[in-house]
């Protein structure tokens, strides 16, 4: 499904074709359901995945209009199933993306029983645009020289599926998420551990070189990159992001922005009350894991 027309729930007109035709469209608007779209990263990301066309419009080229049935959302900083915590190398160049998005899932599964059982309008979608340029076409895409990481520059785009001819006939748009000079996407449902972070976490990854062909993506999955932990490690690494140390002195004032941040999102709706000591806690042991053995400068 995610490189057949159409794209979009309102009608929109396919340029090779001529045909004209939306997801919802054979319905008649009381029949629409209320409709929840969520996206992690890695469907913005190579493999024929093209998560961008069900907000833009086909040609890529503008935003789309929303109906007002729908709501899309981006786990900002997620691979397709996450990797869990601390993961294992595994078989991609970096240890896979094990950032948990069923926080946020749990907080909109909660706003859509409200929304259809008593009409309570749920959080406003959350997903990257063009207008803003939180969406950009892939050579747009500012993501740092992080040592040791291969660009993602070279990652192609998806083709229809729905068109005969050879299979790089009809090019789908390659529209991702931009990021900030960690690494991590600006737009979204950005989790706390992606807005005060540790690491770079993307939704793509190449291939192992012990399995071969390290210029491929491996499919469905993304990247944990941690920073280094100290401004001493990050020079002798030439690594362009600010070590853990810089950032925030020590844990007390990491758990500080955590706690804001989830805190943030709860108020918003994309995060249950409940829910916001646990994601604090899995971060701090984050930190804990990350930071063992070393003594940062301020304590």
């Amino acid at each position: 499904m995610a490189s057949l027309f159409p794209y979009l729930d309102l009608d929109q007109r396919d340029p090779v074709t001529g045909r004209t035709d939306g997801v919802l469209m054979k319905l008649t608007a009381q029949q629409r359901p209320k409709i929840f779209y969520t996206n992690s990263s890695g469907e913005y990301w190579g493999g024929g995945r093209a998560a961008a066309l069900t907000h833009t419009t086909l040609d890529g080229g503008a935003d789309a209009n929303v109906p007002e049935n729908v709501r899309i959302y981006l786990f900002a900083g997620t691979q397709h199933i996450p990797g869990g915590y601390l993961p294992s190398q595994g078989a991609g160049a970096q240890k896979p993306n094990g950032n948990e998005y069923s926080w946020a899932q749990r907080a909109l599964l909660a706003a859509m029983d409200r929304w259809v059982r008593e009409g309570v309008e749920p959080p406003a979608s959350a997903h990257p645009r063009l207008s803003d340029k939180t969406l950009v076409p892939l050579s747009q895409i500012e993501f740092p020289a992080i040592p040791g990481i291969r660009s993602p520059l070279t990652i192609p785009g998806g083709y229809r599926a729905d068109l005969e001819g050879p299979y790089n006939a009809h090019p789908l748009p390659m529209l991702v998420p931009q990021v900030d000079v960690d690494g991590n996407e600006v737009s979204g449902i950005r989790l706390p551990n992606v807005a005060v972070p540790l690491a770079t976490y993307t939704g793509w990854t190449f291939r192992s070189a012990a399995i071969g062909q390290p210029g491929e993506l491996l499919p469905l999955t993304g990247s944990f990159v941690p920073f280094p932990v100290t401004k001493a490690a990050r020079d002798q690494a030439a690594d362009p992001r600010v070590s853990i140390e810089e950032r925030y002195e020590n844990r007390a004032r990491y758990q500080d922005l955590l706690t804001a941040a989830a805190t943030k999102l709860a108020q918003q709706g994309y995060l249950l009350n409940e829910d916001v000591s646990p994601v604090v806690e899995r971060a701090l042991t984050n930190w804990d894991d990350l930071t063992r053995g070393t003594r940062l400068a301020v304590q």
